[in-house]
């Protein structure tokens, strides 16, 4: 199992988190230290998120980060097999 960070809920939160406070990604960051319009932004596209930026967000928004910790499942990925290719100009 590999810790990961559920984006998806983490960007709902925040849009809500915008919505409930009548903030937008340029007026947050005037109100609450550690926040810029970048780093809302990425949070909201589901982007990836530096542990302090993501740290930030959830203090402005007084939520627990741990709540957006996921463990996933990496033994069952599909590999790709190892195979000759055509190419150009082989002998």
């Amino acid at each position: 199992m590999q810790p990961e960070i559920d984006r998806a809920r983490l960007a709902r939160d925040v849009r809500q988190w915008l919505d409930d406070n009548r903030l937008t990604t340029r007026s947050a960051p005037q109100i609450y230290a550690g926040l810029n319009p970048a780093m809302i932004s990425r949070a909201c596209r589901e982007s990836i998120l530096s542990a302090a930026s993501m740290l930030a967000l959830c203090t402005a928004m007084k939520c627990d980060p741990t709540a957006y910790l996921t463990f996933l499942d990496k033994r069952n990925q599909a590999v790709t097999a190892h195979v000759n290719r055509e190419t150009r100009g082989a002998a």
